[in-house]
């Protein structure tokens, strides 16, 4: 059961990758990004710049936690690491919703 939320954790950090980089070479919005419709924002590559980077590390963050998560649960344990991930992760997720919350305000 593990195996599948580390799973779906490490793919979770691939596709915000995948569409960061995405949508900073094709200069359209995904919704992964907004939650919303994409027709109200008054700045798009405004916000694609303001995104962009935070979106990268939460990827990176959110795929090396479900990598390490594997390599934890399935070759050997390394629980003082999971732990410091465990916080790095939240505080990561915590940092980048605010993120996304903020670019909303100054954007929309």
């Amino acid at each position: 059961m593990l195996i599948l939320f580390d799973a779906m954790i490490f793919l979770y950090g691939a596709y915000v990758i995948y569409s960061s980089v995405r949508m900073k070479q094709t200069g359209q919005l995904n919704t992964l990004f907004t939650g919303m419709a994409t027709g109200q924002v008054r700045d798009v590559k405004g916000y694609i710049d303001y995104i962009y980077g935070r979106a990268i590390v939460m990827g990176a963050m959110a795929a090396v936690f479900g990598a390490v998560g594997f390599f934890n649960d399935y070759v050997k344990p390394v629980p003082s690491v999971m732990r410091a991930l465990i916080l790095l992760f939240l505080t990561v997720c915590v940092w980048f919703y605010i993120s996304l919350s903020r670019g909303k305000r100054k954007f929309w």
